[in-house]
């Protein structure tokens, strides 16, 4: 009895053993693949909005856009989310609009909705219209760059104002240029708060008119204003070191000039940066002097 039950559990050691052992001499299986990641909800939705307005579908090659298909998506970059295995558009860059957009084109406020976004660069032209939507600034932009390349004297893409909603970027935009546009009137107080901007701001041929505002100085870096419609000059610039002086050849500055300015060592290192106003305005040659 004893003997029959040894021989028993011997025999099922054995089956347990080659068991083992065919189950190791057999292929492995090839692990299951993981899903194809998909492109986040929100910035689908975002993105949607921004083919109709930016009227991708009929952008020329290489950059005409598949809706459906994001690997078309021309000008976008899209980053994976690992952790939930899904795409989150992180820049966009719009290609040279003479040669591949059609007429009528515009920022849409949806951009707001893009939570990663990090750069926005448009090559536009005189076709844009629309203004830069304030929900942009929602975005943790560190490159904005609008450039609507035209004919300045006859016409320019892109209308209204820059946002006051700039300053919600104070954090994070490094980099800052809009040039070649419509947009004018007066640049909010909040640009100041831009203090991670790492080279020069470029602002020039836009319609910015009035008087320059002294907020330029509280930024890290010079402002290029060349060629807008700015008629009168804070002198402070001048009579006090502080921050730095902005690029103002070009526009419609004019008037008498306090002696206490053209007598500064400022005035004396750096007046070219108001010399060579537009025809019919400007400062009498003896303060160049």
């Amino acid at each position: 009895m004893k003997c029959t039950s040894m021989k028993r559990i011997a025999s099922l050691l054995i089956a347990a053993l080659m068991a083992a052992a065919c189950s190791n001499d057999a292929p492995d299986t090839p692990p299951a693949e993981p899903p194809r990641p998909t492109m986040n909800v929100q910035d689908s939705l975002a993105i949607v909005a921004f083919y109709h307005a930016m009227k991708c579908g009929e952008w020329k090659e290489p950059f005409h856009w598949d809706l459906t298909d994001y690997e078309t998506w021309g000008g976008i970059t899209a980053v994976r989310d690992a952790e939930k295995n899904e795409y989150r558009i992180t820049e966009i860059e719009v290609p040279d609009a003479e040669e591949y957009l059609p007429d009528g084109y515009y920022l849409p406020s949806e951009l707001g909705d893009l939570t990663r976004l990090r750069s926005l660069t448009v090559w536009g032209d005189g076709r844009m219209t629309g203004e830069i939507p304030k929900e942009l600034f929602d975005c943790p932009l560190e490159n904005l760059y609008i450039v609507a390349k035209a004919n300045y004297q006859t016409r320019k893409g892109l209308y209204g104002s820059i946002p006051k909603e700039i300053g919600n970027v104070a954090g994070t935009l490094k980099w800052l240029k809009i040039s070649g546009t419509n947009i004018g009137g007066e640049i909010p107080e909040e640009i100041g708060k831009l203090q991670k901007l790492r080279t020069t701001v470029y602002l020039y041929d836009n319609e910015f008119t009035g008087k320059v505002p002294l907020v330029f100085r509280e930024l890290p870096v010079t402002v290029d204003l060349y060629g807008n419609d700015y008629t009168e000059m804070e002198w402070q610039y001048f009579t006090e070191d502080i921050g730095f002086i902005p690029f103002l050849n070009d526009n419609r500055l004019s008037g008498e000039i306090p002696e206490e300015v053209f007598k500064s060592e400022r005035w004396k290192e750096q007046n070219n940066r108001v010399a060579n106003q537009q025809k019919g305005y400007g400062y009498e040659e003896k303060y160049f002097n």
